[in-house]
């Protein structure tokens, strides 16, 4: 196996893991007594996570193999899936939602940082195939989950025959990965959230607006294709389904297009894609028109994480790790504070005008695409390709 194919497994694995106890949240809330509200604070503990375990490996990987945190990493994920089915409490759940969100975002940080690893040993872009390997990972593990609650399989058999397996499978892969990764070219500035390079911090913004969308269309998809289109409660499911869908697929031609049109370029039209083709949806206001819509935006959103990562990780003077670490804190920032912006205004306005949050995301993305030309002309390195 190369160490493509290998990190490749790893992304799937990560995403099948994350998947695998969210599509159990209702038997965890079950098992707990939860109510709406304790539940909700109960689902704040992962996001918890991710701003105190990012920093942390971005400042402890430059120098070491990426290999070594990913296959830690991969095992901790592994193990933390298994614990929110053994809560007795809420507070317990909340706690083993935590280790959770550690886990997995130290595995966001360490498995970008060697996906970056590969592309510059291979010289061409493979980023965003990863990415599509993650969204293909959780269609898989929130497939299983469904499969598992329709056959009334309990949840803790559920979460350790899950974990047990995807960790088995992405600890082999990891044997494959490379062993030493140059994460500690690029320098060794030091990152402080309140004093980032220009550049870095424009990425960051650029992220923060891409998965802010992202967040909102995965937790009102549905509801605004059943309640405000009039859709049935079938259109609605299929609607998330249709943007995932759109987003993995783009994912999968995005290294290519990369490689034609450069980082700005393909930000650019791809946002431009993602904003026209939901407000179009919007504008129209129906149910058929809005599954279009999300697939636009599915598809024109899924360049932009992989790409605002590649460029991010060629930030002359500053390392690989703390810059991707930087960048995934402020994009994961944005994916959890999407969904509360998008019901507050729906809350003074209507779902349909506070989904229009989307298209403006999407706009902001565009005028901040310039950002991610490239700046260095190192023939080794692959973020050089789109700037000749």
């Amino acid at each position: 196996m190369s160490a493509r194919r290998a990190i490749t497994v790893v992304f799937f694995v990560d995403g099948a893991l994350f998947a695998t106890w969210v599509s159990r949240i209702p038997a965890l809330a079950t098992n707990v007594g939860a109510n709406s509200a304790t539940l909700g604070l109960a689902l704040l503990a992962p996001a918890i996570g991710a701003p105190v375990a990012m920093p942390a490996v971005g400042r402890w990987l430059p120098g070491r193999s990426s290999r070594s945190f990913c296959r830690a990493a991969t095992a901790g994920l592994a193990v933390a899936v298994m614990l929110p089915a053994l809560a007795g409490s809420v507070a317990l759940l909340g706690l083993a939602l935590l280790l959770v969100g550690l886990a997995n975002a130290t595995l966001d940080v360490s498995m970008n940082a060697h996906g970056v690893a590969v592309e510059r040993r291979l010289e061409r872009p493979v980023l965003s195939s990863l990415h599509a390997a993650f969204s293909f990972g959780g269609c898989a593990g929130a497939g299983l989950g469904g499969l598992a609650a329709l056959a009334g399989i309990d949840a803790t058999a559920h979460l350790a025959g899950a974990g047990l397996l995807f960790g088995v499978v992405g600890l082999v892969a990891s044997r494959w990965l490379l062993p030493v990764d140059g994460t500690s070219e690029g320098g060794t500035e030091r990152l402080r959230i309140m004093r980032l390079p220009t550049r870095l911090a424009l990425l960051g913004a650029a992220c923060f607006c891409s998965f802010l969308a992202e967040g909102g269309a995965a937790d009102w998809s549905a509801k605004l294709v059943r309640d405000d289109l009039a859709g049935s409660a079938a259109l609605g499911a299929i609607a998330y389904a249709t943007f995932s869908l759109a987003m993995g697929s783009g994912r999968l031609l995005s290294d290519a297009i990369w490689s034609r049109w450069g980082p700005v370029r393909l930000l650019r039209r791809f946002s431009l894609l993602a904003s026209t083709g939901f407000a179009a949806a919007l504008l129209i206001g129906s149910a058929p028109a809005a599954l279009a819509g999300f697939a636009a935006l599915g598809l024109g959103l899924s360049a932009g994480a992989p790409t605002l990562f590649r460029s991010a990780a060629g930030q002359p003077g500053v390392a690989t790790a703390p810059a991707l670490a930087i960048v995934s804190m402020l994009g994961y920032t944005g994916f959890l504070a999407g969904p509360p912006i998008v019901g507050g205004l729906a809350q003074l306005t209507s779902l349909r005008v506070a989904c229009g949050l989307f298209v403006l995301a999407g706009l902001l993305v565009l005028s901040l695409a310039f950002a991610a030309r490239p700046l260095t002309h190192d023939p080794r390195d692959v973020h050089a390709a789109a700037a000749r």
